[in-house]
């Protein structure tokens, strides 16, 4: 048990023993509202202990938010890949059937030869190489990125931790961020990503 006082001095600790408490604390805390004050506190020691302390550990704080990117990215591109594999399949089986009703309807072959599964099937082998060479680059990308980070407590941080800072590196936003950006908030100029 761990008072509303001890959590606050922990969340202040800033430190990997102190962080490790109040995960362990979390996972036994039933309360709802103990609960929501731990995963304040939580936040609050990990923005203390994962705070970059010279310029060297700000690149490597910056890297691990574009190896979070990346990673995300990577699941973008592997559910793509999904998605042209289970289409290229199907296109595969139409092909296939399609061969056995011009074999069976010999007097129609001519009507029915210009179907364009064939271009279809092409084209999606061609996008599945394409999206297996992307997915290839970006986990290479990830792998040598990774071994940049000499930085101990980022090697494991939380990809969650990065949430809360402004990573906007001069970007556009897309359509879904500037959804999230509510105009009428007189809190901030800018969105907060």
């Amino acid at each position: 048990m761990i008072t509303e006082g001890e959590l606050q001095g922990l969340a202040h600790a800033g430190t990997k023993e102190a962080i490790s408490k109040i995960e362990k604390y979390l996972q036994t805390e039933e309360d709802v509202e103990k609960r929501a004050y731990a995963e304040l506190a939580l936040e609050e020691c990990e923005l203390f202990y994962y705070q970059p302390m010279s310029e060297k550990e700000e690149e490597e704080f910056t890297l691990c938010e574009l190896i979070r990117r990346k990673e995300d990215e990577i699941m973008n591109l592997m559910l793509e890949k999904e998605r042209v594999n289970s289409r290229f399949e199907k296109l595969a089986l139409e092909e296939k059937v399609h061969k056995k009703v011009l074999a069976v309807h010999k007097n129609k072959k001519n009507d029915w030869k210009d179907n364009n599964l064939a271009d279809f099937l092409a084209r999606d082998e061609d996008e599945l190489k394409q999206v297996q060479s992307d997915l290839a680059y970006v986990e290479a990308w990830v792998a040598e990125a990774r071994k940049m980070i000499t930085t101990e407590r980022y090697k494991k941080m939380p990809a969650r931790h990065l949430e809360h800072f402004d990573f906007n590196f001069g970007e556009k936003f897309s359509k879904d961020e500037k959804d999230l950006y509510d105009d009428n908030c007189d809190c901030c100029d800018e969105p907060p990503f």
